[in-house]
C-alpha cells in the first residue's frame, strides 16, 4: 500500500531538516571539513521520493572523499546515540520554512515545484501546512529509521 500523501510530505520536510543539521552549511561537520580544507563548498543535499521509491543524495567536492565519508558516518553514529538538539532542530526547521516561502518568489521555482509535486500526487501548499506538525521526536526517530550506514554508498568521480 503506498504511503499517504501527508506522511510523504512530512517525511520529506523532516529529512530536509536532518540533512541540514547533519551536513548543511551551518553544521559542525561542514565547519570541521571546511576548516581542514577537505571540502570546497556547501554540499548539495537532496531527497527525492515517489510512492514507490526514495533516495537521499549528498554530493560535493573534496580532496579526500573517503575521509569525508568516514567522518559523515561517525557523525551519524553520534546523532543516533545522542539525538539532535532542540536548538538545532528549531533553527533548521525555521530555515526550511523560510526556504519554502522563498520558492514562491520565483516563477521558475514555482513551476518546478508544482510540476514535481503534481507527479507525486502532492499539493505544493501541503509543505507549508505540514511543517508545523513536525517535532524533534519524529525527526530523531525518522533519522534512526532512515540513516543506516549499511545502506549507504560512496561514489567518487575523478576529473
Amino acid at each position: 500500500m503506498p504511503p499517504k500523501k501527508g506522511s510523504m510530505v512530512k517525511k520529506h520536510i523532516a529529512i530536509e531538516i536532518i540533512l541540514n543539521i547533519l551536513f548543511g552549511s551551518s553544521s559542525e561537520l561542514y565547519k570541521e571539513l571546511y576548516d581542514e580544507g577537505n571540502i570546497f563548498s556547501s554540499p548539495s543535499l537532496e531527497y527525492d521520493y515517489d510512492s514507490k521509491y526514495s533516495h537521499i543524495l549528498i554530493s560535493g567536492k573534496s580532496l579526500d572523499p573517503k575521509k569525508m565519508y568516514e567522518k559523515f558516518k561517525n557523525k551519524i553514529q553520534v546523532f543516533k546515540n545522542n539525538g539532535f538538539s532542540q536548538d538545532d532542530f528549531n533553527r533548521t526547521k525555521k530555515m526550511i520554512y523560510g526556504e519554502y516561502v522563498k520558492e514562491y518568489d520565483d516563477v521558475a521555482d514555482i513551476a518546478r515545484m508544482f510540476l514535481s509535486d503534481y507527479f507525486k500526487g502532492v499539493n505544493s501548499f501541503d509543505y507549508l501546512e505540514e511543517i508545523d506538525s513536525i517535532n524533534i521526536e519524529y525527526v530523531n526517530q525518522l533519522f534512526k529509521d532512515v540513516f543506516k550506514v549499511e545502506k549507504m554508498v560512496l561514489s567518487i568521480v575523478k576529473s
